[in-house]
């Protein structure tokens, strides 16, 4: 997945980066970190084979309107 692709997925949905980095499990101090999910959008980072893997899981479950579980549910 590409930078341009998440930020799209992500408006698309209506998902804020907050949401994605709960799913994911970026946290400080136990609070979603949105601010990795901006690293990526912004081409600060890649998004490595793993975590694109995530993210097509995240988008595909919401598009069927399947609950898409959480770290702490998994």
């Amino acid at each position: 997945m590409k930078a341009e692709e998440l930020k799209k997925l992500r408006k698309e949905y209506n998902v804020s980066q907050t949401d994605v980095a709960r799913f994911l499990g970026y946290e400080v101090n136990g609070k979603p970190n949105r601010s990795m999910i901006a690293r990526y959008e912004n081409n600060y980072a890649k998004i490595n084979p793993r975590i694109g893997f995530l993210l097509n899981h995240y988008f595909t479950n919401l598009k069927k309107g399947e609950k898409v579980l959480e770290k702490n549910e998994i």
